[in-house]
């Protein structure tokens, strides 16, 4: 034990505090210990020496509150996003239920418990994704941070969701919902039939966007923040004709003016009068597709006019009606309604290999069964014309 001038160093007694206390200054910050008698301060301050010596001294880490380390990456997240998100309102539901409690001792079966509650709630499946997805950002932000050692949520096994649901206008559908709608609402959405834009591009469309002479609509920021080109077909052309005419506004003027929340109101009516539900505005960009793969255009088409990144995002918006996919199974009852063996109905190798050459060069690109199934069927009817045979 180190003395100095006949006394204990790091142990002595405080004014005004009862029992004896031991210093210590761990990592520069000074530190108090109470004992109840001077031996018990001797055999503290001796271990803590030690320890110290032979690199066991761990000073005892604070708590983390889950408010604090919550708060810090909403700031954060709110800083760099371009528009208000909903992780505020899905934050408020763990807040309620961790609050300030240490955020190292939150548990999986908390956490799990908190989405059984959400989801006796009623809320979806996909929505306790995103609930959950949010406390892992937390969790995760922290743990960067050296706050937490564990990410308790990165654990939890999500709720499964089902995101086909096929959901896309035929055209007497189209017809219908259209003639529920007010008639100055009726250019968006056959817009955004016709292009695949979402809603808040459409929204944010100017006139200075509009190529007349390329026929291209300028997106400058998609979802993903990339700037795209979208081509205009002929119907788009004409409903923005008409409306650049009768409106005479300058280039920086929207092209639809209306506000997101009440252009939702209306369409929703809408459907629900044309008894259409469930049906969203973004279903239109399903209808985008879906149209666009039953007239026999490939992925890489659908995935340059759609803005999507891969070929699993595009077979969520990409469907093939029931007819579509009846007139293509038809197409086999034309094979075998003839006495030749299958060899002879099917042409020779040669044949074989010009038909799909022949479908090479349509597309130009090697096609993909997407892309097969209409071109397929018209050549094979054209042959079954020509040869009489198939």
């Amino acid at each position: 034990m180190a003395r100095k001038d006949g006394k204990d160093r790091g142990i002595l007694q405080r004014k005004g505090r009862a029992g004896w206390w031991v210093r210590s200054v761990p990592n520069g910050r000074e530190r108090w210990h109470k004992c109840d008698t001077k031996s018990q301060a001797k055999a503290l301050y001796g271990r803590i020496k030690a320890e110290q010596r032979e690199g066991r001294y761990f000073e005892k880490p604070q708590a983390v509150p889950f408010r604090e380390i919550a708060r810090e990456y909403l700031g954060m997240v709110e800083a760099r996003r371009r528009k208000k998100g909903d992780d505020q309102a899905r934050m408020n539901r763990w807040l309620a239920a961790f609050g300030d409690q240490d955020a190292r001792t939150i548990t999986i079966r908390q956490i799990e418990n908190v989405l059984t509650d959400l989801g006796h709630d009623g809320l979806r499946p996909a929505t306790l994704v995103r609930h959950l997805t949010v406390l892992k950002a937390v969790f995760n932000r922290a743990k960067r941070l050296g706050l937490v050692k564990n990410n308790p949520a990165c654990l939890v096994k999500a709720p499964h969701v089902n995101n086909v649901l096929v959901r896309y206008l035929l055209p007497d559908q189209e017809r219908t919902l259209l003639s529920h709608l007010p008639e100055q609402y009726g250019p968006i959405v056959l817009t955004a039939v016709n292009t695949g834009l979402r809603q808040g591009e459409l929204l944010r469309l100017a006139w200075a966007d509009v190529d007349w002479n390329r026929g291209v609509l300028t997106i400058h920021e998609t979802k993903a923040g990339e700037r795209r080109r979208v081509p205009m077909n002929s119907t788009v052309v004409s409903l923005l004709s008409g409306l650049h005419a009768g409106a005479h506004a300058p280039l920086t003027e929207r092209i639809f003016p209306f506000e997101a929340r009440y252009l939702r109101r209306i369409f929703d009516d809408a459907v629900t009068a044309a008894g259409l539900t469930p049906f969203r505005f973004h279903d239109l960009r399903h209808t985008f597709a879906s149209r666009l793969a039953m007239q026999g255009a490939n992925d890489r088409t659908l995935m340059a006019l759609g803005g999507w990144k891969s070929p699993t995002m595009l077979s969520r918006y990409a469907h093939l009606s029931p007819t579509h996919l009846w007139k293509a199974v038809e197409g086999l009852t034309h094979i075998g309604t003839v006495t030749k063996t299958v060899t002879e109905e099917m042409g020779t190798e040669e044949e074989v290999q010009k038909l799909l050459k022949n479908v090479v060069s349509r597309l130009g690109v090697e096609p993909r069964t997407l892309a097969l199934k209409g071109l397929i069927e018209r050549l094979l009817y054209e042959m079954t014309e020509s040869d009489g045979v198939l």
